[in-house]
């Protein structure tokens, strides 16, 4: 935690950082904090680096769209540290101004690892798909449908997120992703379980309209698909499974029946 002390010497080094070096286009913003003495693992705690990346936004006031080659830098040149101070930068200001800092943020995800766009997503994008999901949730709907595999499933998987927090959001993120299905999903099959199985577990209620709706498809997919995300005994999903077993598409019969399995031994226990 950071003391009173350090947090008044790291708030004095980061106002000389933007008096006097980043105008200049100095973006070395490591030495406002590289003589913090505690590490973690040998790395600067990423605390400091917060601090340090809040700081720097609130002397910058209205000034900060003037800053963009140096946000863009913290994230293609300053390695960890930048990355950190990146995001923490765009939860200041992309709420402020979207049109301004949404391409910013969209391009250092183009750039980024799994990992670091699962970071993003969840500690930029998250946030704000909570309080105002009626702004953001089409630019998550993008992110679900990326050409990018690693974007694709981190945008699954940040709805998945968003539903465990707001339950209200899940019948129309049901109706997005339902509609998606009668069309090849390739490897992004396993998030779609993914979301079905927190929407079971998150909303019995929704779930199961989900099978209202498609328990008479016989598409081998949509099957899959369902069939995948039995872990509990439900009497209302029984009849269509046990009709599925009994199909003559060889898809169809394998997925049902490794669910009835699962749903005999559930119901029995």
């Amino acid at each position: 935690m950071l003391t009173i002390d350090w947090k008044e010497r790291l708030n004095m080094d980061t106002a000389d950082y933007i008096a006097n070096k980043l105008p200049k286009g100095d973006y070395d913003f490591e030495i406002i904090f590289n003589a913090y003495p505690e590490r973690v693992n040998g790395k600067i705690p990423s605390e400091v680096i917060y601090h340090v990346a809040g700081h720097i936004v609130q002397l910058l006031g209205k000034k900060h769209e003037e800053y963009l080659a140096f946000y863009r830098a913290l994230w293609d040149k300053k390695g960890d540290y930048g990355k950190l101070a990146f995001s923490q930068i765009m939860t200041k200001l992309l709420h402020r101004k979207p049109l301004v800092y949404m391409p910013l943020f969209d391009e250092a995800l183009n750039k980024a690892s799994s990992s670091e766009i699962a970071a993003l997503l969840d500690r930029v994008l998250l946030p704000l798909l909570r309080k105002e999901p009626g702004k953001y949730l089409e630019k998550a709907y993008k992110y679900s449908s990326s050409q990018n595999p690693e974007l694709r499933k981190n945008g699954l998987h940040l709805l998945v997120k968003l539903i465990k927090k707001r339950e209200d959001l899940i019948p129309g993120i049901m109706h997005h992703f339902s509609n998606q299905w009668l069309y090849p999903l390739g490897d992004s099959v396993p998030s779609h379980v993914l979301m079905l199985k927190a929407v079971a577990k998150q909303s019995p209620e929704q779930y199961l309209k989900v099978w209202e709706e498609f328990g008479g498809s016989r598409d081998p997919q949509i099957v899959e698909l369902l069939c995948s995300t039995v872990t509990e005994y439900l009497p209302q999903i029984e009849a269509p499974i046990e009709l599925w077993t009994r199909s003559g598409n060889a898809r169809l019969k394998k997925a049902a029946t490794a669910a009835h399995k699962i749903l005999m031994k559930k119901k029995g226990a």
